[in-house]
């Protein structure tokens, strides 16, 4: 019983650094070209807490233009005109931004980031991606996983929980 206390403060540990690991999910949106425009690209949205960062990239950004962008309910064909969650305007191509929802929130609904010429030509959309929950995260073929420490970690608390169980097991 003696062993009891330190295993739980050591899985009570490995709980603590693997969750905020396993909330760090980050995905890739393509940004398809629209209008003849020439710019395609990607934004990269990450959890932060209940928070969303939204990172837009932008190919042939054109010079000295600042380019509004927008998260829009529907589908990159079928876009409701009224944005639901502005993003930072782009300029040079790139634009950073953080948004109050959950990327969970953002990935179970049907959402489409949208990137619009100028502020002039607002109505002229350039770039489109639609965000979908099947998307594969930006860091491969799957899940997010755990770093190597903390697997190993996890196998040696468990082969601890053995080896006391045998002891009790014995005594």
């Amino acid at each position: 019983m003696r062993w009891a206390l330190p295993i739980l403060v050591i899985l009570g540990a490995l709980a603590a650094f693997a969750l905020p690991v396993a909330a760090q999910e980050s995905v890739t949106i393509q940004l398809r070209e629209q209008s003849g425009s020439g710019q395609s690209g990607t934004a990269v949205l990450t959890a932060v807490g209940n928070r969303t960062r939204v990172v837009l990239t932008l190919s042939n950004p054109p010079a000295g233009v600042v380019q509004p962008a927008h998260i829009h309910e529907g589908t990159c064909a079928n876009l409701n005109p009224q944005p639901r969650y502005p993003l930072q305007s782009l300029s040079a191509g790139r634009s950073e931004t953080e948004i109050d929802v959950p990327l969970s929130q953002l990935l179970a609904g049907q959402f489409a980031i949208n990137v619009h010429k100028s502020q002039q030509e607002i109505s002229t959309y350039v770039a489109c991606g639609e965000i979908r929950a099947q998307v594969v995260p930006a860091t491969g073929g799957g899940p997010r996983g755990l770093p190597l420490w903390v697997v190993v970690a996890a196998a040696v608390a468990g082969f601890s929980l053995l080896a006391v169980g045998t002891v009790l097991r014995r005594a």
